[in-house]
């Protein structure tokens, strides 16, 4: 049942799946980093690491969503409003749309995927016990 349906999906959306992809995936790369800075700060010593971490992560949610929005303007996806069948052009109405797009679902989606995989690594790594090898 799955098979067929991605099959009918590919068929259907040859030149577009890659963009279908990234659109259901937008928020797997910024979750994954939230994942890494977390274990990355409960490993380090020094308390101003906090604030560096912090502001990278924004920096990266923030370059992430700017990426996804350039990856996804050379292959204009058909849901948007004002684009055309060739993926490779993108009219001004469909550039707009595609940026409100951006700015209204995957920035705020990939800032909150970034925080909460953050936050959960982070209380996982809290209540785990230190072992005596590790110090």
């Amino acid at each position: 049942m799955i098979r067929s349906i991605a099959l009918a999906v590919i068929l259907l959306l040859p030149d577009r799946f890659p963009s279908l992809i990234v659109l259901v995936g937008f928020w797997i790369a910024p979750a994954v980093a939230g994942w890494v800075a977390a274990g990355f700060l409960h490993q380090s010593t020094k308390r101003n690491r906090a604030t560096v971490t912090f502001v990278v992560l924004a920096i990266f949610v923030l370059g992430y969503a700017a990426a996804w929005f350039l990856f996804n303007l050379g292959r204009m996806p058909p849901y948007i409003p004002g684009a055309s069948i060739d993926p490779t052009f993108a009219s001004r109405e469909a550039v707009a749309g595609l940026a409100v797009f951006t700015s209204a679902l995957v920035l705020p989606g990939s800032a909150l995927a970034c925080a909460l995989a953050f936050r959960v690594r982070g209380r996982m790594l809290s209540r785990m016990p230190t072992s005596p090898a590790s110090d």
